[in-house]
């Protein structure tokens, strides 16, 4: 393949395939319509003679060929917006892009909203989109398929990380609970059959279940769930107990129809991290909006 025959802008539209999966996602990240995106990803089969991505049921899935392209294209890209940034200042009143950040539902939950106001006026046409967390979610920010993660927790060693916010824990049952009063007793709290949490997957769990199983405590866990925002919707109408974030269960203890009980034991506080990969730490638009993310997390 000659090299001059070849457009680069090729290699962008390939990169945003093979992470989305997703045509349609692909094309609104390069701004660029359903069927422009089609004919791009037509033209890249052509160039590489592969489909690239084969649909699978109802989903895209990359061919082997596109599996080994796909950290090559995403360096290749990374390296070619190193160059630019270096190249051009951040300007928030006039730059398109998107920032993509992986986080769990209750942190979108307190956190978007106070993000959005911000962006909005300082930058209209800068957008977020939070993505679930994975327990690869170290690898994805090394390749950059996401620019930020926030997690209650340090990553591996080599992603910077600044704190957002903390919170604590508190116990919630169903506000109409036929057992439970004001107060929670050890030994009721644990007769009482959990709800728990696995985060990116079965053995991920919150660090509130993580501690309470490192004192020791045997509980009967009958539910698991991987949404902190609906955990307390899922206590209605039952005599479950589970340890939510104070502040996820103060907006909607309403709502939920939750009653929340303070622990009969202590337990840690957590402190909601954002890390990121550390090429992009004296990028101009990443500096701008980590500045905007711990801004936005201090009106929580």
């Amino acid at each position: 393949m000659n090299l001059r025959q070849f457009d680069l802008n090729l290699l962008v539209a390939l990169d945003a395939l093979l992470t989305e999966r997703n045509v349609t996602r692909a094309g609104e990240r390069l701004y660029l319509s359903q069927p422009a995106m089609s004919g791009i990803l037509a033209r890249l089969r052509l160039v590489f003679n592969d489909e690239l991505l084969v649909r699978v049921g109802r989903h895209l899935e990359p061919t082997a060929l596109a599996a080994e392209l796909a950290r090559p294209v995403r360096e290749c890209v990374q390296q070619i917006e190193d160059l630019l940034s270096t190249q051009r200042a951040f300007s928030p009143a006039t730059e398109a892009r998107t920032f993509v950040i992986a986080a769990s539902d209750y942190v979108v939950l307190l956190l978007l909203g106070l993000l959005v106001q911000r962006l909005t006026a300082l930058a209209p046409n800068v957008s977020v989109r939070f993505v679930a967390l994975e327990s690869s979610v170290a690898d994805r920010l090394a390749m950059g398929e996401i620019d930020f993660c926030i997690v209650p927790t340090d990553l591996e060693p080599g992603f910077p990380s600044v704190p957002l916010f903390t919170d604590s824990w508190i116990c919630a049952v169903w506000s109409g609970h036929p057992t439970v009063g004001e107060r929670l007793s050890v030994e009721q709290f644990l007769e009482l059959p959990h709800l728990t949490f696995n985060i990116t997957d079965p053995e991920h769990t919150s660090l509130a279940d993580e501690h309470l199983a490192r004192i020791g405590y045997e509980r009967k866990i009958v539910a698991s769930t991987d949404s902190f925002a609906t955990a307390p919707f899922l206590l209605r109408e039952t005599s479950l107990v589970t340890m939510v974030q104070r502040r996820l269960g103060a907006r909607l203890e309403r709502s939920a129809e939750i009653k929340l009980i303070e622990p009969p034991f202590e337990i840690p506080q957590m402190c909601e991290r954002l890390s990121w990969n550390p090429r992009f730490s004296a990028s101009p638009a990443h500096a701008w909006m980590r500045d905007q993310l711990v801004e936005a997390a201090k009106s929580i």
